[in-house]
């Protein structure tokens, strides 16, 4: 019903035809929208000095700049791509402001104060006012770590560079990889000799199996049923329930195919009530990892590692979960909980009684010191609080734009609360907001990883730190989380399984205490 009536089901004959063609509207503007933000931007050739051309494509007397460069050592290059690519366009500056207007209409339109007290009925944070609460508070306990990082960043750039170190938004992703290198090396070929492909999925079968009594077996395809010969094909078969559907695996780089990590549906699962029996869900897992070689397995890194346990996560949320309808099998849940499996997949990837079990070197054998595993996770914190702190001013944008309308421009906007939620200075004649492609896809949901992150930390810390193979957890998590998809209130389900209704603040301490140095150890230590 909820469904029906955000889309205007319930309005009268000439208000339901106005509904309807702002939806069509808002297809044509978000499709314009999606198409511009990924559209390269170019420049004559002879503004930029000429030994920097390499860097970028050439165009006949134009360069071309299609990204933003973040990890080029060269601070000029990184400056000239940051300039060059967020330079506003004028037709996309009015297609967003289009966009948000034709969303708040339609929100007004059926019932609601703004888009964002729309998209967020029926998630876990359930209005703006507590994503933004939950963002504020954050920003707030993060204050002093968040300054530090940036302090360590500006000092890291003094000494690249002495003569011009003030920090600027091209910076930070640059030299907070120098701040983890530095103090951790973890250079991906150390680890990748131990991850290869076969031994991950190994892994995955063992935990999956220790968790839920569920395998991972190897099926034959039949003629004509896979899109590319490297796609295999997954049975996923419970101990005692027998076979509960079908994964596809599409790991493997090819030339046509879209360069993004992926969990989709193909089918859903559902109760049929004509058989009398549950309608088993078939998904797709989408990588791009290197194809095998002659002399060796395909090999991963720790970062791809951790993401085919991600995808793996939204997967098996699919997998197991036993649904009246498909609409709201699996994934098809609230934003803010869908990133919760697997976001909690993450911690099994890092923690080393998982990883012990299959990180084998693929020549030697020899197990992956744990040592580099604990360097890895330690690394991850080093500048954590100004990463989260950018994703908060990101979550903060997207709620603003899609609250009630404001009277300045949506780069006005962008100014003012980067000064206020991120603190790196704006770049005159920017408009980074064009390239934020999210606010198609997660118009007003933007929060909702930080808030999965909140969820799956709590999860991880209070029934799986202690033993990550536990059974009686496992199937505790199978039946309070994983089998409901969105057929059951989300903050229930959180309740379910950590027997006690959190609150905001306890969401914005799970994030805080992440970045405490050997938070984990010390957590065990306290309670053993």
């Amino acid at each position: 019903m909820f469904d029906f009536e955000i889309s205007g089901i319930h309005l009268d004959d000439k208000l339901r035809k106005e509904a309807v063609a702002l939806h069509v509207k808002l297809l044509d503007l978000s499709n314009e929208f999606l198409v511009g933000s990924h559209m390269p931007n170019r420049i004559a050739r002879s503004v930029i000095p000429e030994h920097l051309h390499l860097h970028f494509a050439n165009e006949g007397s134009f360069i071309q700049v299609s990204g933003l460069h973040a990890d080029t050592p060269d601070d000029l290059v990184r400056e000239i791509a940051y300039r060059i690519y967020l330079y506003p366009n004028a037709d996309l500056l009015k297609c967003l402001e289009e966009l948000l207007k034709c969303r708040y209409k339609m929100a007004k339109l059926v019932g609601y104060e703004s888009f964002a007290h729309r998209a967020l009925k029926g998630t876990m944070a359930k209005t703006p006012e507590t994503v933004m609460s939950f963002l504020q508070m954050l920003t707030d306990k993060l204050s002093d770590r968040t300054a530090q990082d940036f302090k360590m960043m500006s000092d890291m750039k003094k000494k690249l560079n002495p003569r011009n170190s003030e920090l600027m938004p091209w910076d930070h992703p640059f030299l907070s990889g120098v701040l983890r290198a530095e103090r951790y090396n973890i250079e991906p070929s150390l680890y990748s000799p131990y991850l290869s492909l076969g031994a991950c999925m190994e892994g995955l079968n063992n935990l999956f199996s220790q968790l839920y009594g569920v395998s991972l077996m190897s099926e034959h395809p039949s003629a004509g049923e896979l899109w590319s010969e490297d796609v295999r094909k997954l049975a996923v078969v419970h101990e005692k329930e027998g076979l509960l559907g079908y994964i596809y695996c599409d790991f493997f780089q090819r030339s046509e195919k879209p360069h993004q990590d992926c969990h989709f549906t193909i089918r859903g699962g559902r109760w049929c009530r004509k058989t009398g029996q549950y309608q088993l869900p078939v998904v797709v897992l989408m990588l791009s990892l290197p194809h095998p070689t002659k002399s060796a397995p395909t090999l991963l890194t720790p970062g791809m590692m951790e993401n085919l346990f991600h995808e793996m996560g939204h997967a098996m949320h699919s997998m197991l979960g036993r649904t009246r309808y498909q609409h709201v099998t699996g994934t098809r849940c609230a934003t803010d909980f869908a990133e919760v499996p697997s976001i909690l997949m993450e911690y099994f990837a890092t923690d080393y009684r998982v990883i012990s079990q299959f990180a084998r070197h693929y020549e030697t054998g020899q197990p992956l010191p744990e040592s580099m595993v604990s360097r890895l996770c330690e690394s991850k914190k080093v500048c954590g609080a100004a990463d989260i702190q950018l994703q908060i001013f990101y979550a903060v944008l997207d709620q603003i734009y899609h609250g009630k309308p404001q009277n300045h421009s949506t780069t006005e906007i962008l100014k003012e609360m980067q000064q206020k939620f991120y603190g790196l200075p704006y770049t005159s004649n920017t408009a980074w907001q064009l390239r934020f492609s999210h606010l198609i896809g997660y118009g007003a949901k933007y929060y909702s990883y930080l808030m999965s992150r909140a969820v799956a930390s709590m999860v991880w810390r209070q029934c799986f730190v202690q033993d990550p193979l536990n059974r009686d957890m496992g199937e505790r998590y199978r039946r309070e989380m994983l089998a409901h998809g969105g057929a059951k209130e989300p903050m229930l389900m959180v309740e379910g399984m950590l027997q006690r209704r959190p609150s905001i603040e306890d969401f914005v301490d799970a994030l805080v205490s992440e970045l405490n140095p050997n938070f984990e150890t010390f957590i065990m230590d306290s309670e053993s």
